[in-house]
C-alpha cells in the first residue's frame, strides 16, 4: 500500500508539474559548440565575421556586443559597458537538424547566457527612432504568396527579403544600414516579398556610396512606397546586468 502511494503521488505531482513545463521549455542550444576569444589573424580577416549555414552558425573575431545584437536581434539598442566592443570571439557552433538563422542566432543567445555569463533585461527608453512609414501612393510590394520564415539574401546590386513583416524589415535596419532604432509605424500587418535595387537607385539618383543611410532612404520611397521619417518613441532596451570578458572552457 505505501509503495502504491507513493506511486500515486508521483504521478499526481508529475501531471501538475506539465504545464509548468509547457510554459517554461528548455531554450534552443546548439548539439556542439566552441567558444574562444578570437585569434589575432581572425580578427584581421575582412569581410562577414558571422556566417550561417542550416546546421552551423560561425563568427570570426565578432564583438561581443555584435554577437549579442546577431542574439537579441535589438541592434543600435543595448545598453552596457563600452568593453563589449573589445572582446571579440572566434565561435563554431553546430545542430544536428536543419535550422532557420533566426533559429540559430536564438540558439547563439543561448550560448551567450552559458558560456560568456550573459544576464539580461529589458525596459522601455524613449529615443530618437525612425519611423516606416506609408509614402503618398501606398505600398509598391505584394503579399507572400509562399509559406515559411522569413528569409533574406543579396541578388545582383538588390537585396531580396521573402516572407517578411514590416517590423522585420525595420529590426533589419536598426543599427545595420541607420544609426538608430528603426520602427514599424505604417500599420500593416501581413508578410511581404521585397526586392530593393540598390543599384539601380544608386545609378539613377547618382547616390553617395559613402552614405548608405540616404540611399536606402530613397530606395524604401521609390521602390516599396516606404517613407523613413525621424521622431521619438518609447522602445525596448536590452540592459546588460552582467557579462564575463572570456568565455567559459569549452
Amino acid at each position: 500500500m505505501t509503495s502504491l502511494r507513493i506511486a500515486v503521488t508521483v504521478l499526481l505531482s508529475f501531471r501538475l508539474a506539465l504545464p509548468l513545463l509547457a510554459q517554461n521549455p528548455q531554450p534552443p542550444a546548439f548539439d556542439v559548440a566552441s567558444v574562444k576569444l578570437a585569434a589575432d589573424e581572425t580578427t584581421r580577416i575582412e569581410g562577414r565575421r558571422i556566417q550561417t549555414t542550416p546546421n552551423t552558425l560561425t563568427t570570426r573575431g565578432l564583438s561581443l556586443r555584435a554577437c549579442i545584437e546577431w542574439a537579441y536581434g535589438m541592434p543600435a539598442r543595448i545598453a552596457g559597458p563600452a568593453w563589449l566592443g573589445d572582446v571579440r570571439l572566434d565561435i563554431v557552433a553546430k545542430t544536428a537538424r536543419p535550422a532557420t538563422d533566426q533559429q540559430l542566432y536564438r540558439m547563439l543567445r543561448t550560448l551567450l547566457i552559458e558560456r560568456m555569463g550573459l544576464k539580461t533585461h529589458v525596459e522601455p527608453k524613449e529615443m530618437a527612432v525612425y519611423a516606416l512609414t506609408l509614402a503618398k501612393g501606398g505600398p509598391k510590394f505584394s503579399a507572400s504568396a509562399t509559406e515559411g520564415p522569413e528569409v533574406t539574401r543579396q541578388e545582383r546590386g538588390a537585396i531580396v527579403i521573402q516572407r517578411a513583416t514590416i517590423a522585420e524589415l525595420a529590426a533589419e535596419l536598426s543599427g545595420k544600414v541607420f544609426d538608430r532604432p528603426v520602427i514599424d509605424a505604417t500599420g500593416l500587418k501581413g508578410r511581404y516579398d521585397i526586392r530593393l535595387d540598390m543599384a539601380a537607385i544608386m545609378a539613377a539618383n547618382k547616390a553617395d556610396p559613402s552614405d548608405p543611410a540616404g540611399v536606402m532612404m530613397d530606395a524604401l520611397q521609390e521602390q516599396m512606397g516606404l517613407k523613413v521619417v525621424a521622431r521619438k518613441a518609447q522602445v525596448d532596451v536590452l540592459v546588460i546586468d552582467r557579462a564575463e570578458r572570456k568565455p567559459s572552457e569549452n
